[in-house]
């Protein structure tokens, strides 16, 4: 597997190049903004009989370009835009100008520092992983995560995948920026002792060997249990959500946020924040789509009121003076090429570690190993959540059995005050918002909940 072992290539310079052809091509009295990205991977499989299998992903640069003129401006989708496509890419939208939009009456000042290289350039690391000592090493990495798994249960296949995604950003009359944020995941998958049901748990950081397989085990054995078809009602108030369960909580409690703000503050033990350019974190990076460098954002507060995020043209959240005035630029900007517009979104969300979070797998617990939105009450509510919660009963952190179903209904507020204590985060998990996922227990009085029926 050594010889021919193909390597994540950077391809920043490309990038940078096609934004220069960007600003060449401008006439008089044009200007733009340009936003590239694109993401290329590595992944390794080992099958439960050792067979290996190297895939590489490759993509090219896509993004937009902003083109102003006149005091308007429009938004060019540029899905695989190169060096050559610049100058038909502009004249496209020169003839399609009269649908733009003005610009902002006043440009928000930013409110992080973006810490650069002086050639403009950020990376959450420079180290590299060694795929050919990672598939020598698979088979112990394989009997770590083995060892963690109950009786019962069989580990099947195993990935290891590092990737790459690197950024542009360039601005006429300003030094262009970069980024490249580089990091390994590895995905596990265990299956029940009659092949019939199998689930998968990853876990993400700057190199393989910042990962704890026995975590991602004890994580695997509690999932497939609880994803189990259970008659056991859970009586009782609080329960502890595991990682992943935890990462998807969050992941809908911002999206939601962002949507619909809230509008009733009430008292937590912890607060919600957003680490846009942590090393560790899947998302992790130092700007937006629209070039405001991102920081360490508080987005809901101990006191459960939510800070505002703003873009250029959009913000939410925050109260009076604050919200009036969108606040200043928080680097929440993402591209949606369906849109055709950025809308405001997060980077890389957790909750601060709180209350007793270290021993919260101690004794018998009620764990929820998955936590799906049932996104049509959301959409028909306006921002009340409902959650399914799938759950196994564990005796220091040992699967038992699965529990039935429940349901838990509320607003994100509800959720977030039911939070009673929070654990450090093992790992962020991939989407749209990368979410930082740890062990942390919820007073289910606090929200409404219910068994369902499977």
């Amino acid at each position: 597997m050594e010889r021919g072992m193909r390597v994540l290539e950077t391809r920043t310079a490309e990038a940078l190049a096609t934004t220069a052809a960007v600003e060449a091509a401008l006439r008089t009295g044009e200007h733009a903004s340009t936003h590239l990205e694109r993401t290329t991977r590595r992944r390794l499989t080992v099958d439960p009989a050792g067979r290996k299998r190297l895939f590489h992903d490759d993509a090219g640069f896509g993004g937009f370009v902003r083109l102003g003129h006149a005091g308007r401006e429009l938004y060019l989708n540029a899905g695989q835009l190169s060096e050559r496509g610049t100058a038909a890419l502009l004249a496209t939208g020169r003839r399609l100008f009269h649908l733009g939009s003005p610009l902002p009456a006043t440009e928000r000042i930013p409110a992080h520092h973006r810490a650069a290289a002086p050639d403009g350039g950020w990376q959450t690391t420079t180290g590299r992983l060694d795929m050919a000592s990672a598939a020598a090493g698979a088979a112990d990495l394989r009997d770590a995560v083995a060892a963690r798994l109950g009786a019962g249960q069989h580990l099947g296949a195993l990935q290891i995948c590092d990737q790459l995604r690197e950024s542009v950003h360039a601005h006429t009359a300003a030094a262009p920026a970069w980024d490249q944020c580089y990091g390994v995941e590895l995905t596990a998958v265990a299956t029940s002792a009659d092949g019939a049901r199998a689930v998968s748990a990853s876990r993400y950081a700057t190199g393989l060997d910042a990962i704890d397989p026995a975590c991602l085990g004890r994580e695997l054995s509690l999932m497939e249990t609880g994803m189990g078809a259970g008659e056991r009602p859970y009586e009782g108030p609080r329960v502890v959500f595991a990682p992943t369960a935890t990462a998807q909580l969050l992941r809908a409690l911002t999206s939601t946020l962002l949507l619909n703000p809230l509008t009733r503050p009430a008292p937590l033990i912890t607060s919600l924040v957003d680490e846009g350019p942590r090393p560790d974190a899947w998302g992790a990076r130092s700007f937006d789509c629209e070039g405001t460098a991102t920081g360490a954002t508080a987005l809901v507060g101990p006191d459960g009121v939510q800070h505002t995020v703003a873009t250029r043209k959009a913000h939410a959240g925050g109260e009076g003076a604050e919200a009036a005035t969108a606040g200043l630029l928080t680097g929440h900007a993402w591209w949606n090429p369906l849109k055709n517009f950025p809308q405001l979104g997060a980077g890389n969300v957790r909750l601060t570690p709180a209350g007793a979070g270290a021993g919260l797998l101690d004794g018998e617990r009620c764990v929820v190993v998955d936590a799906r939105t049932l996104g049509v009450e959301e959409f028909r509510s306006g921002g009340q959540l409902a959650f399914r919660l799938l759950a196994a009963r564990a005796v220091d952190g040992v699967p038992q059995e699965a529990f039935r179903p429940m349901s838990v209904e509320g607003e994100a507020i509800d959720f977030l005050a039911s939070v009673t204590a929070v654990g450090e985060h093992v790992s962020y998990f991939p989407g749209q918002i990368s979410a930082g996922g740890g062990y942390l227990e919820m007073d289910l009085s606090r929200v409404t909940s219910k068994a369902r029926e499977r």
